[in-house]
């Protein structure tokens, strides 16, 4: 092939982890067979090193090599390997390789050389390179002829077993500054979890892996990473699978897992197979509801670190290895946040590769219409199911909000949202008696007090916090403003006319639409809780306002709020006093 021929086919539609996961695809195929794994086999390792390229300060990817102990390829074999074009397993829909362009069109994507050394068994290590600056008398870059190698280069030869094949990629010059070996881990531990997992879902039921692969990354030389061999354990979006990074979290509940059949396109994709039809697995499960309480959970530490925000509901798998993680295009009703909390794996057999427009880099699906249908008349229902429990969930949180009923449950007293430079002061012993003392006041039970205190303590929370004082006379301040150790509790009677028709109107709201099957009432309970954070921000407003102007400290200002709210609560009192 031509030199100018071979640099535009470096332009393709590969990134750095699909590149890579081509080569991690030919080693499973050479260590399996009928999705068996061959005896003395089960080993893939990774070695990536970083550099500093001249004149940058950040380190990248300067050399990857790859290794495994499988059956090694003969020197016939071995010769064609780089060709583009040349496989041995070219359409073939048995494993997770077919089209014969991936390992090569993947590598040249990245760096201008790639060697390869391989040995089968009863055979020798034998020797092929291809190197983009190596050109012949024609300007076109070649591919060496094989020849025996009796040693291995000594940084590597520890990737591979006593016979496997060993893949070097160096002069990379085309991979991104982002690349980080954190984000490839995870991607592989995900895209290739039936392969390296300890356990599988089978017939809804987890079970032993029988023919576990191990996949191992070392790093050497990347910035803010520990030069480290890292072994990958497998990652379930499903959440059903215990996740060995995450050992104390509970697991998501299987909805369902079954089976259905479709016939393949023989027109668009004909096959050198008398099968006339292909399977497609279904997988369904829901999160636990301790991760899900409220709605905006699908943001919190835990859930973060859980990926939750990268589950879009669909992981689609060609023979067990994951092609798409991203949402369906042109599905009806498409997914919003919330469909973040269930989870769909899909299965298809490779022969329907034609309904799934399955790109020859392995990466990407887009179902056909008609396999959009399918797909959706599947999913649907259980989606459907898993979304209405999560309403029933989220509007029950968001009653109890509304609602009250408890000194510390009644407000959303959230994370400060200032930024700060300096360290907060810590509070004097001193100050912490005075906020216990305060509290005692309050006749409040011992774990709500501790509960505040906690608040008051936390220099994380607002500055102003707001409380129901549940046993306030209705005929005392409709709210009472307190500073506490460098914080401010507004405490509201809630036995005010004010706040037994404002709050009392939202709780009857918020009532009506519990009781109520119309479609909106989730809506209805939303603008019941709005209104509510509404007012809370009002007072937090008038409170901060207080606050500054008792700090300039001009004389009588105390005391004329005080009256003020005094005054205030008559008022209110007068016009919201209905009995």
């Amino acid at each position: 092939m031509h030199g100018k021929a071979l640099q535009s086919f470096r332009k393709n539609d590969f990134d750095p982890h699909a590149a890579m996961a081509e080569v991690i695809d030919n080693s499973i195929q050479a260590m399996t067979k009928d999705g068996k794994l061959l005896p003395e086999s089960g080993n893939i390792k990774i070695h990536i090193k970083f550099e500093v390229p001249e004149g940058k300060q950040k380190p990248i990817p300067h050399t990857i090599a790859f290794g495994d102990d499988g059956i090694g390829m003969s020197p016939e074999i071995l010769q064609k390997c780089l060709v583009l074009g040349e496989s041995t397993r070219e359409n073939d829909r048995d494993g997770i390789g077919r089209f014969g362009v991936g390992m090569t069109n993947g590598a040249i994507s990245l760096c201008k050389r790639i060697q390869v050394y391989s040995k089968p068994r009863q055979g020798n290590w034998n020797y092929v390179e291809l190197d983009l600056d190596n050109l012949d008398a024609t300007g076109a870059p070649f591919i060496t002829f094989v020849e025996q190698k009796p040693e291995l280069p000594n940084e590597f030869k520890h990737l591979v077993g006593e016979n496997g094949t060993l893949v070097i990629w160096d002069k990379i010059d085309r991979i991104p500054i982002s690349f980080n070996t954190p984000e490839l881990n995870h991607w592989i531990s995900r895209t290739f979890r039936k392969f390296i997992g300890e356990q599988i879902i089978e017939l809804g039921k987890v079970v032993d892996n029988q023919n576990k692969i191990s996949i191992s990354i070392t790093t050497v030389g990347e910035k803010d990473v520990t030069d480290e061999t890292k072994v990958l354990e497998a990652f379930d979006p499903l959440y059903v699978i215990p996740s060995k990074n995450r050992p104390n979290d509970e697991t998501a509940e299987i909805f369902n897992d079954w089976e259905v059949t479709m016939d393949v396109d023989d027109q668009m994709d004909p096959l050198n197979t008398k099968q006339k039809t292909g399977k497609i697995r279904f997988r369904f499960s829901f999160t636990p509801e301790s991760w899900r309480k409220e709605s905006g959970s699908g943001g919190s530490t835990e859930n973060n670190a859980r990926h939750i925000y990268e589950n879009e509901g669909i992981s689609i798998l060609r023979n067990s290895r994951e092609v798409s993680y991203d949402t369906i295009p042109h599905w009806v009703k498409q997914f919003v946040d919330k469909d973040r909390f269930w989870s769909c794996e899909i299965d298809f057999e490779a022969v329907l590769d034609a309904q799934f427009t399955v790109k020859n880099i392995k990466v990407g699906a887009r179902p056909l219409h008609d396999t959009r249908e399918l797909l959706q008349n599947e999913i649907n229902p259980p989606r459907n199911t898993a979304i209405s429990r999560l309403d029933a969930v989220w509007d029950a949180a968001k009653s109890k909000k509304i609602s009250g009923g408890s000194v510390t449950k009644g407000h959303q007293n959230s994370k400060s949202k200032k930024k700060t430079t300096t360290t907060p002061k810590p509070l004097s012993a001193e100050e912490k008696k005075q906020q216990e003392e305060a509290l005692k006041k309050k006749e409040i039970s011992e774990e709500e007090t501790k509960e505040i205190l906690k608040q008051l303590q936390d220099p994380n929370t607002d500055d102003i916090l707001i409380y129901d004082s549940l046993k306030a006379d209705s005929k005392d301040d409709f709210m009472e403003i307190e500073r506490l150790g460098g914080k401010t509790i507004v405490w509201l009677n809630a036995n005010h006319p004010f706040f037994q028709s404002t709050y009392g109107g939202l709780k009857e709201l918020n009532e009506l639409a519990e009781k109520s099957e119309d479609p909106i009432k989730s809506k209805l309970i939303d603008t019941a809780a709005i209104f509510k954070s509404d007012l809370d921000n009002l007072i937090r407003s008038y409170t901060q306002t207080q606050n500054s102007l008792i700090k300039t400290e001009q004389e009588g200002t105390e005391e004329s709020l005080e009256k003020l709210i005094l005054n205030w609560s008559l008022s209110l009192r007068q016009l919201f006093d209905y009995s």
